[in-house]
């Protein structure tokens, strides 16, 4: 598993629909998990633990809210304990603004992985 988006849905403007547009970004630079997607487990907890373990990078959707969710401030002192860099993204109100945060801050760290067409798939 590679990115592992944090954030916090105290921010009524990181909802389900912003995270399916984040959903179709990261979906350009391999694997990732964004747990109101993905999260289909019995034990909720267990699972958010095991898929930031296996992360290569956590991507914070910062918001104004973050400091005060004590499961983003949790993911990110995990990621620090086990050398997880973190990089963070703005998020506004304007789901087109953050949506474009993401697009540039993935562009100035990463070139797109070259995929198969059988990943393509």
């Amino acid at each position: 598993m590679g990115i592992f988006v944090s954030y916090t849905t105290r921010d009524h403007y990181i909802d389900r629909k912003l995270l399916e547009s984040v959903s179709e970004v990261l979906s350009e630079y391999g694997s990732y998990y964004i747990d109101l997607l993905h999260n289909d487990s019995i034990d909720k907890q267990r699972h958010v633990e095991q898929m930031l373990s296996q992360a290569q990078l956590l991507l914070l959707m910062s918001s104004n809210s973050i400091n005060e969710s004590e499961w983003v401030q949790w993911e990110l002192r995990e990621a620090k304990r086990n050398c997880i860099p973190i990089i963070a993204v703005q998020a506004s109100f304007d789901r087109e603004e953050t949506v474009s945060n993401l697009k540039f801050k993935l562009a100035s760290k990463f070139k797109k992985p070259i995929r198969t067409k059988a990943e393509m798939r």
